[in-house]
């Protein structure tokens, strides 16, 4: 119950957070092209600073074993939710299947999980977050890219394995791994820069939502099964998998609280480069990213 309530009054925080952003765009304070910019400055640089400095734990074979454990955990819960979203969306038109699928599978554990996890859990928690966010990006730009595509691009597959998210996650564990240090004089800066983070993602997230068509949005009946399948469905399913998984506390919450994030923007992105229903991932994004300001301190009370 105490995790439930720290989970909650920092959702409500991020919420708020959200809301300058979705009160700037309003008020045309940000624009979209400005969202934008500062959408890549997060995904692009802060981002990565955050994973790469939360990666600077001292070395020990707890940390050893629960990263690998993470990594476990982290196919488990692509076989899972793939498996609920192929019974959920296969009926579904072509141009809308593939869009349910990859926003059902894939959470949005990078602009919504490393923030809360930070909140939530500290350092430590990212430490194990940043696993999930890498094979989240790899996933999504291999098996997310041929469900949208019915084909692999090789090209995303690079990107995705030379992304600034990828290559701070491995300099961190480089870093980890050899327990070097960077100079204060650097690593003072930095996280600074790591800092910054959470206002900039939640505020980009605001913007998001505020361009929404909210009256549409709302209309929309099949979006509240997306929604009440993606934040309780499949967190809940896993959550009982994990009563018999020997994990720490710790990697069992921060399992959890990646895959009950909402849907992120990239189904949206996948289902515009590959001619899908995009204003459908749109609503699913905004829908869920909305609900799980509930949603997740629900979940979070049963971990």
């Amino acid at each position: 119950m105490e995790l439930a309530a720290i989970t909650l009054e920092k959702t409500i925080v991020m919420g708020l957070l959200a809301l300058v952003g979705a009160v700037a765009y309003q008020t045309r304070l940000i624009d979209e092209k400005q969202n934008e910019g500062i959408s890549e400055l997060v995904l692009q640089l802060f981002t990565p600073i955050l994973l790469f400095t939360s990666l600077q734990q001292e070395f020990t074979k707890e940390h050893l074993h629960g990263l690998l454990w993470c990594v476990l955990l982290g196919l488990l819960q692509f076989v899972l939710a793939a498996g609920i979203a192929q019974i959920v969306s296969h009926r579904q038109p072509d141009r809308e299947r593939p869009v349910e699928q990859v926003a059902l599978i894939y959470s949005n554990c990078g602009f919504v999980g490393i923030p809360l996890a930070l909140g939530i859990l500290g350092d430590e928690g990212v430490f194990y977050m940043s696993v999930f966010v890498a094979m989240s990006n790899l996933l999504i730009w291999t098996h997310g890219v041929f469900a949208m595509s019915g084909r692999t691009d090789r090209r995303f597959v690079i990107r995705s394995l030379t992304s600034p998210t990828i290559l701070a996650i491995v300099a961190g564990m480089v870093f980890f791994a050899f327990q070097w240090r960077l100079p204060n004089v650097i690593e003072e800066p930095l996280e600074m820069f790591a800092a910054v983070n959470t206002p900039l993602a939640m505020m980009v997230a605001g913007v998001n939502i505020a361009r929404e068509n909210r009256k549409s949005m709302l209309m929309h009946k099949r979006l509240y099964l997306m929604c009440a399948v993606k934040l309780l469905v499949i967190p809940l399913v896993f959550l009982a998998v994990m009563q018999v998984i020997p994990v720490s506390d710790m990697i069992r919450r921060v399992a959890v609280l990646c895959i009950a994030c909402p849907t992120g923007v990239t189904s949206t992105l996948l289902a515009m480069r590959y001619e899908k229903n995009a204003a459908y991932g749109t609503d699913i994004f905004a829908m869920t990213t909305l609900c799980s300001v509930v949603t997740l301190p629900l979940v979070m009370m049963f971990c």
